[in-house]
């Protein structure tokens, strides 16, 4: 499945189209499309409550391996054409990689049967629309907290070129049911797929359309950043007051409200909000779309800068862990990837989140040097803190970005000890050998590895590394004293 690096993002560029490559390009991989194992191989599908979605092509699933609870999103194909196939391709390429504490996360996915089933996690706290009773009831603070969050989804969206254009109170999660962390979903995949293969369409009522920026009304909704930064800047105004910025009784008159671009900052409530906030609000809902700022400079705002505070100081093992990181071989990173997504205690997967927000003191989901300099300040002399922070960067930022994203994180600070042990991998090769035969079928290796997200160019040479007598059957002992002696 090849995607190259994401183009920066057109103000008119199509939705959640994270690639654009030339035809031949593309036309040389078709990964992807190539029949997979069937879903129900590996899960089980429950009903999902109608208060998280009425569509009917979204579906709750619990793995028999572990138990734990997925969505499923699933696309029929039967319709594509090729080159919308090779789009599909493409975007799911890219969705499989892009990791971010405010996004969900694709995990994995099955085709077969001309239908793409993509597998996602599962947030328990529900969508903001159902659970707006009691999020209404939190401390303001706490509202601008979960829209920082939001913002940093975007921010990360936008930096891979990919404009969400559906932002709402529908597609906002929460991961836990003490709505503390936040997360964006519907996002990447273009409304043209969709409507092909999902029987998806707007839904065109009040809701859906509060959120719409005057442009995106005139243009059928195509997706632009300045359009998501309108529906980022009503949703700022919806939490500062609790109503939005343009309201009717009727669709036609909301949409007539909307383009004519008039906020209201006259109510009783302004009084009480700061000329800053409501300077920045008043930019987001710019009726120009160039006058908007970007996703990068609402999270920078003066106004939300510094806003987090070091609660306690940062646990010493994960520092010495992230210190002590060093590079392991892409299968042994691959295989901590899958143990983090699948085999991670709760206890532990709160742990390393709640350390990396020591960290995160911006709350942009990306660590940078000065945001761990002025952490290790607390902790060290000036010029031990600067040693410290640039052997962690020197040995964590594995592409060269100059931030460190969550999942480089949790990477560098795992327990290898307690996971990427006999024990452990025991357990996962019994997850994964799902006909109990003691041995790993080719077929399974092949799952295993895309699980993994290995990619594509990557799994002929992994595939050897495991299966080192060639003749397709791994067996429990041959799979652990492989992986262990991985380095």
């Amino acid at each position: 499945m090849g995607c190259g690096a994401a183009k920066p993002l057109k103000n008119q560029s199509k939705q959640g189209s994270p690639c654009s490559q030339p035809k031949e390009t593309r036309h040389s991989s078709v990964y992807l499309m190539q029949e997979t194992e069937k879903i129900e191989a590996d899960y089980i599908f429950h009903a999902l409550d109608p208060i998280i979605t009425r569509r009917n092509y979204i579906k709750k699933a619990v793995s028999k391996s572990n138990n734990a609870t997925r969505i499923v999103k699933i696309f029929n194909c039967l319709n594509l054409g090729s080159e919308d196939k090779y789009e599909l391709e493409s975007v799911v390429n890219h969705l499989l990689r892009m990791k971010h504490l405010n996004l969900i996360t694709t995990l994995s996915y099955y085709y077969n049967d001309n239908k793409l089933l993509l597998v996602s996690e599962f947030c328990e706290g529900g969508n903001l629309l159902s659970r707006l009773d009691h999020f209404s009831s939190l401390q303001q603070y706490n509202m601008i907290d979960v829209f920082c969050q939001i913002m940093a989804g975007v921010l990360y969206l936008h930096n891979q070129g990919i404009a969400h254009g559906n932002i709402q109170l529908e597609s906002i999660v929460f991961k836990e049911k003490s709505m503390e962390n936040v997360k964006l979903l519907d996002f990447g995949i273009p409304n043209s797929v969709k409507s092909k293969c999902l029987q998806w369409r707007p839904n065109g009522g009040i809701q859906e359309i509060s959120f719409k920026s005057p442009e995106a009304l005139r243009t059928s909704g195509l997706a632009t950043a300045k359009s998501d930064i309108w529906s980022c800047g009503c949703l700022l105004y919806f939490f500062l007051t609790s109503h939005m910025p343009f309201q009717a009784r009727d669709v036609q008159t909301l949409k007539t409200a909307i383009q004519r671009g008039i906020v209201n900052f006259e109510g009783s409530e302004w009084s009480h909000i700061s000329p800053e906030m409501k300077q920045l609000v008043s930019k987001m809902l710019s009726s120009n779309p160039q006058a908007r700022p970007t996703a990068a400079e609402v999270i920078n705002n003066p106004i939300f800068v510094n806003r987090g505070r070091i609660l306690t100081k940062p646990n010493k093992q994960l520092s010495k862990n992230m210190k002590d990181f060093k590079q392991q071989s892409q299968m042994q990173n691959a295989m901590l990837n899958y143990i983090a997504e699948n085999m991670l205690q709760e206890q532990d997967k709160k742990k390393l989140m709640e350390e990396f927000q020591k960290f995160d003191l911006n709350k942009d989901g990306l660590l940078t040097k000065d945001e761990l300099l002025k952490v290790y300040t607390t902790m060290y002399t000036s010029e031990q803190a600067n040693q410290e922070v640039d052997a962690i960067f020197s040995k964590i930022d594995q592409n060269g970005s100059g931030k460190i994203d969550y999942q480089e994180f949790v990477l560098a600070t795992i327990d290898q000890k307690k996971y990427f042990n006999r024990e452990k991998l025991l357990l996962l090769f019994q997850q994964i050998d799902r006909d109990h035969s003691g041995q790993l079928s080719k077929l399974e290796v092949k799952k295993l590895l895309r699980d993994m997200q290995v990619p594509k160019e990557k799994l002929d040479q992994l595939s050897k590394q495991l299966d080192q007598d060639g003749d397709g059957q791994i067996t429990q002992e041959e799979f652990l004293q492989i992986m262990l002696s991985i380095a």
